[in-house]
């Protein structure tokens, strides 16, 4: 049996992966989801497949005023902004620090996250800047760290280049990147700078980019119908068309052997 508590600092575009963790845990006990901005697309997620939380200051936790149970396996998550995208090395310093502010009030830590654009490859060594607790991030089954969602999605690094090179010039969407996308676009790097509602000069890019299609990528995860009406809608803005990528591209052992990792870190 595990005990210890953990902290999960996570993107919101791989909240789907996180909730089927808890989902699936039945160990799990107390989990606390710290209150700002960014938790609230995850509430809703949590309430549908019956992980059962209390919401809790994220300052009221951080300052340990608010506390996780001393016996029995439990959780704390920490969402974090898309806008940390904007900048691989804003994004590094922001999760890092939050981790070294973190720590205090858990055992160890798991990152939601992938690489960034190699943003978070060094995790290892911040052990060695003033991290006190272990921490680990989404690997695939080689021991490296995912590059990003889609990578998470389909079981690596390996799958993610076979893919690239299946399907060159393709948008692919997983079920959060579908449904954020108007909030994730503005913070990467080929869209930088573009409003929400700028249609017209991302068809521009796609063009030269000879981008004609957008492909789903079926994880399995989260909803289905609000994943192909995002999709749809996003076909429709910009003239592509849909296309399916087979389901046994997709996995889910990336996350589920990261989360049985980061436990594996607690006590037995």
């Amino acid at each position: 049996m595990t005990e210890g508590n953990l902290g999960i600092i996570a993107c919101p575009i791989l909240e789907e992966e996180m909730v089927y963790n808890l989902s699936n845990d039945k160990e799990l006990g107390t989990v606390l989801l710290l209150d700002n901005l960014y938790s609230k697309s995850v509430r809703p997620k949590l309430e549908r497949n019956g992980v059962k939380y209390s919401l809790c200051s994220e300052e009221g936790f951080l300052n340990g005023s608010s506390k996780l149970p001393d016996k029995g396996y439990n959780v704390a998550i920490w969402m974090m902004d898309l806008g940390l995208h904007e900048e691989p090395t804003n994004l590094k310093d922001f999760v890092k620090n939050s981790a070294n502010r973190m720590q205090n009030s858990v055992d160890a830590i798991i990152l939601y996250y992938g690489l960034c654009g190699n943003a978070l490859k060094d995790i290892d060594k911040w052990k060695d800047e003033g991290l006190r607790i272990p921490i680990t991030i989404i690997r695939d089954r080689d021991g490296n760290t995912c590059d990003d969602c889609i990578a998470v999605a389909v079981g690596g690094t390996r799958n993610y280049l076979r893919l690239l090179r299946k399907h060159p010039g393709i948008m692919y969407f997983t079920p959060a990147f579908a449904t954020n996308f108007d909030d994730l676009k503005g913070r990467m790097e080929l869209f930088r700078g573009m409003g929400t509602d700028d249609d017209s000069q991302l068809k521009m890019v796609f063009e030269m980019a000879d981008y004609h299609y957008v492909m789903e990528i079926p994880t399995g995860l989260g909803d289905e119908k609000e994943f192909h009406e995002a999709t749809k809608k996003f076909a429709e803005r910009m003239d592509f068309d849909i296309m399916y990528l087979d389901k046994e591209w997709c996995t889910l052992e990336p996350i589920e052997r990261s989360y049985a990792g980061a436990k594996g870190l607690l006590s037995h």
